[in-house]
């Protein structure tokens, strides 16, 4: 009697298609970066103008006027902020040669804090010669002509003057490229938004409504988090920038928006900002003052900014957790290197948006909301089924 297969469970083919759905979808954000990049930083800084855009045009401006008139002054401050930059930077390279004198005294002065106690000395020396012996017995057990002479390969560089400069020059040109093709898709955001937004709603089908909804409400979400971070930063950078002014370190203001900027960058960024002042101070000052006066002027800000500004500015407007922050950092990090920091949190808050209203991603909002978690129940259980049209 043949044997009749049985069928597979519906929750097993379930969860095999969303695995060959999600890894699909890894593989295209990974091969794609080089077009879904731009087009998230566009996305993101479109996000961030549009309140700016929204307030002219409640003026009874046109759109497009308010359009142009937000992006020239975006424009303005980016080049603004890149002409103080670029002075700052040259200061500081006609100023650093005469503090070398300055660093090799006190290089000399740390030596004996940095080197090795006579106990660390002989831990050290135990530990290679245990680790040569295990390479002498490893060796004696092989058969004999079986090693083959190590053979130092020396790189030579062939490439001339100009073929560096030109690949200079060439780099500098596609990083440049980039920039304009994200603020031209922000442009394009902006004058477009709802035409976008109803073909993006007939792209997906379904409950027009709840997805209506639920874009809504993501762009609200992002555009407050990404305006409260900005007031933040800015609230960080400026009186960094004053303190390391009075302070006496070189490059204040330079230091102080590098700061701002890079506090956009989650975890990362924050710990960057604080190293090139404190290597300044360091290097300038003849005694250690100026660095100790710098390390408490940046833990006095990041004191106040993590435990009070921070709460006070940002309070729900994520609606995250913050271990799905973490996670979501990380995974985008993987995906698209350093820009996948600064779009975690925004993409973040999408997904879990998407998540409260839309019933097959409801997963994403039980996993990553920051709601309690009777609140959450009650939205499961009001929230309408969904059936597949």
């Amino acid at each position: 009697m043949p044997t009749i297969p049985q069928p597979v469970m519906p929750g097993v083919q379930r969860f095999v298609l969303c695995g060959a759905a999600l890894a699909l979808g890894i593989l295209g954000l990974h091969f794609g970066k080089a077009l879904l990049i731009p087009l998230a930083l566009a996305a993101l800084l479109a996000f961030a103008l549009d309140p700016a855009v929204n307030w002219l045009e409640s003026r009874r401006l046109p759109r497009g006027l308010a359009v142009g008139a937000v992006m020239a002054l975006t424009i303005a401050a980016l080049l603004g902020a890149a002409a103080v930059a670029t002075v700052q930077v040259g200061e500081l390279g006609q100023e650093l040669p005469t503090h070398r004198q300055n660093i090799q005294k006190k290089l000399r002065e740390l030596r004996p804090a940095l080197t090795p106690s006579g106990t660390t000395r002989e831990m050290t020396r135990l530990m290679d010669m245990v680790s040569r012996e295990f390479e002498t017995a490893t060796h004696a057990f092989e058969p004999a002509g079986s090693t083959k002479p190590k053979v130092q390969q020396v790189a030579v560089e062939t490439r001339s003057g100009s073929a560096r400069a030109i690949d200079l020059v060439m780099r500098v040109g596609v990083q440049l490229a980039t920039v304009a093709l994200v603020l031209i898709l922000a442009v394009i955001m902006l004058l477009q938004r709802a035409e976008l937004r109803d073909r993006l709603l007939r792209l997906l089908g379904g409950d027009t409504e709840r997805m209506a909804e639920a874009l809504a409400e993501s762009g609200r979400r992002v555009s407050r988090y990404l305006t409260a971070q900005l007031m933040v930063n800015l609230g960080y950078g400026v009186p960094m920038a004053l303190g390391l002014w009075f302070i006496g370190v070189p490059g204040a203001w330079l230091w102080g928006g590098l700061a701002t900027v890079l506090r956009f960058v989650p975890y990362l960024g924050p710990a960057l900002g604080a190293v090139m002042p404190l290597v300044l101070a360091f290097a300038v000052d003849p005694g250690w003052s100026m660095v100790l006066w710098t390390l408490g002027l940046i833990a006095t800000l990041e004191l106040i900014s993590n435990n009070v500004v921070e709460p006070l500015a940002y309070g729900n407007s994520t609606g995250v957790l913050p271990l799905a922050v973490l996670v979501s950092a990380a995974f985008w990090a993987l995906l698209w290197g350093p820009v996948g920091l600064v779009l975690a949190t925004p993409l973040t808050v999408c997904l879990v948006v998407m998540g409260r209203h839309l019933a097959p991603l409801r997963f994403l909002d039980v996993l990553f909301s920051s709601a309690p978690r009777r609140a959450m129940m009650r939205r499961t259980v009001s929230a309408p089924s969904y059936t597949p049209r």
